[in-house]
């Protein structure tokens, strides 16, 4: 509860100084809806995961800052969505059914990642490390996907720059986030392929981020 408390109260903090600066810069855009939900739902993504300092170095030598990677390009990707929006200065944005489906992307994506993690249980960690008794988990959307709570930031994260019609925001976003997922990926399933019994015949038969097809 504490831990959730703490990680709740990180968000706002974070969101505050976003929405001071955007009341500064162009004060329309507090009154986008669209706004509000992007919030809402990265809010979330920020209390259903393991608790984090922003400037904090690597705690496992297997990390090779890939945590922090994937922390900084998440928050870039929303810092360049507002940029964005500034400077387009839409006055409104459609409740439209493009609106709708993207929120809906978005809440899946934040389910997916939230599964994921809840499967892990204790095995999921910040860093890259493999914890004593580890075993691989295959059950859930490990069936198909490797890395499901991964897939679930991408899609919540370029979902929200679109839903903010920030569409340049959504490309360079969809491709840092993919370049930080597959480096970690990397330091991650070498480390897998050691230590846990089958897991190079599972990654054979299964996608990194999407389900593998042929």
């Amino acid at each position: 509860m504490v831990g959730g408390l703490r990680k709740a109260l990180q968000a706002a903090v974070i969101w505050g100084m976003a929405l001071c600066v955007l009341a500064w810069l162009w004060p329309p855009a507090l009154r986008l809806p669209q706004l509000w939900m992007v919030l809402a739902v990265s809010t979330g993504v920020n209390i259903l995961q393991p608790a984090y300092r922003p400037f904090e170095g690597s705690r496992t030598a297997e990390d090779r800052g890939t945590a922090v990677q994937i922390l900084w390009t998440v928050y870039l990707t929303l810092i360049a969505a507002i940029v964005e929006l500034v400077i387009r200065r839409r006055d409104a944005l459609p409740l439209d059914a493009l609106t709708w489906t993207l929120l809906a992307v978005m809440a899946g994506g934040l389910v997916l990642r939230s599964w994921a993690v809840f499967l892990l249980g204790s095995w999921f960690t910040w860093n890259v490390t493999v914890q004593a008794g580890q075993q691989l988990v295959s059950h859930g959307p490990y069936r198909l996907i490797r890395h499901p709570g991964y897939t679930g930031a991408l899609l919540t994260f370029v979902a929200g720059c679109v839903l903010l019609r920030s569409w340049v925001a959504a490309v360079l976003g969809l491709l840092a986030l993919w370049l930080a997922f597959r480096r970690r990926i990397r330091c991650e399933e070498r480390l897998l392929v050691a230590a846990l019994p089958g897991y190079d015949a599972y990654r054979t038969r299964t996608g990194a981020l999407l389900p593998r097809i042929f």
